[in-house]
């Protein structure tokens, strides 16, 4: 090759590389922080013959459908991706695959809707740790099984300002009267004559998977009535379902006092809020 093809080949060569199903991104187009991507759907070719405008083109198919154009500061696109979507010279690979497909997934639903005065980084992670927090979840399952994980449970609210007593009650459906704990807590300000005490009684449920089965909720009622409680709580290790939470919300409304739950990734939540010291000992 002589000097100029030298020249082109080191300049385009890249083209020889780009793949089925690859995504093509033009940064700043079509204008300052706004990009172009497409799907392809052919591989490189070169039009041989001359055509109308005499330049010989170099081709490469795209889905039509597929452009999409985009802010690459949206919140859509997740931090990674929009920092690898700054101009850094003629051509480079963006790499991290997955997280760009997700990106372009939420932007076409419009997936991601930041809270008031959260940063992008924020947001992602607090996304993100819901993996690690689901499996704190599941090891809290595995190591408290039966009534051992009413303790935990009692452990927990131990700790948690204005409580006063948490009472672990009988061993089971009939002797706890539909209360696995009874937990006596102050409300009301924290000023002498406007302090009061309350009950709350909780059902603790060790469940793996969906929690779909509402007996508990009926167990929730009758340890209210029982001992005159001012609220219930179900707490569980299942994950929530729209059965469980109608169930509570029916609940609620049946008797007019608040019923609240704690399942799945919350759970893992509370323990690491009360009992982190005693859990991440290391740290």
């Amino acid at each position: 090759m002589n000097e100029r093809e030298r020249e082109c080949w080191k300049k385009s060569r890249f083209l020889l590389n780009v793949s089925i199903d690859d995504w093509i991104v033009h940064i700043n187009v079509p204008s300052y922080g706004k990009c172009t991507a497409v799907k392809v759907i052919k591989e490189y070719s070169f039009e041989k013959k001359n055509n109308k405008t005499n330049d010989f083109r170099h081709l490469i198919g795209v889905d039509s459908k597929s452009v999409i154009e985009f802010n690459r500061n949206d919140y859509n696109v997740l931090p990674i991706v929009s920092r690898k979507l700054k101009l850094r010279g003629r051509y480079w690979r963006i790499k991290c695959k997955d997280d760009f497909i997700q990106s372009l997934n939420n932007l076409i639903h419009e997936k991601e809707a930041p809270e008031k005065h959260e940063t992008h980084g924020l947001h992602y992670l607090k996304k993100d740790i819901d993996v690690p927090l689901h499996a704190i979840t599941k090891l809290i399952h595995k190591h408290h099984p039966g009534k051992n994980l009413e303790k935990f449970i009692a452990n927990i609210f131990k700790q948690i300002p204005n409580v006063l007593d948490v009472k672990e009650n009988g061993s089971g459906w009939g002797t706890d009267h539909g209360a696995d704990l009874i937990v006596k807590y102050q409300s009301g300000l924290p000023i002498i004559g406007l302090e009061k005490e309350e009950t709350l009684i909780i059902q603790v449920k060790s469940y793996s998977g969906r929690h779909e089965e509402t007996k508990a909720v009926k167990q929730i009622k009758t340890g209210i009535e029982e001992f005159d409680a001012d609220s219930g709580m179900l707490i569980t290790t299942g994950d929530k379902t729209t059965e469980l939470e109608e169930s509570i919300e029916n609940l609620s409304n049946e008797i007019e006092k608040p019923i609240a739950l704690i399942a799945g990734i919350d759970v893992a939540k509370l323990a690491i809020k009360y009992l982190g010291q005693e859990i991440l000992l290391d740290i």
